[in-house]
């Protein structure tokens, strides 16, 4: 599950960085949408590491639920495998 959460947050800050020009609550897929969900993926990422608990996780995973939905081109084969497994395992109890 690290090396997922890193990924995660590799991906989110990649995506981030190249589209950040976005605003819109929106989870239609789009560069626009994708980027403003990136992060929001950055963000709870950061608060999940920073304090571990079940709610924290549950917004992390919430927030790659929704960069997910809205980058719907930019997850592939293995990743997107890994990233369908983590979404599937539940938060630890904190």
């Amino acid at each position: 599950m690290q090396k997922l959460f890193r990924n995660s947050i590799s991906y989110a800050a990649f995506c981030a960085l190249a589209l950040s020009m976005s605003c819109g609550k929106d989870k239609t897929p789009s560069p626009m949408n994708c980027g403003n969900n990136a992060e929001k993926v950055t963000t709870a990422a950061t608060a999940f590491s920073q304090s571990p608990t079940k709610a924290n996780c549950q917004a992390y995973k919430n927030a790659v639920s929704d960069f997910y939905k809205s980058c719907a081109t930019f997850y592939t084969g293995a990743t997107k495998k890994d990233l369908d497994d983590f979404m599937a395992e539940d938060c630890p109890d904190q």
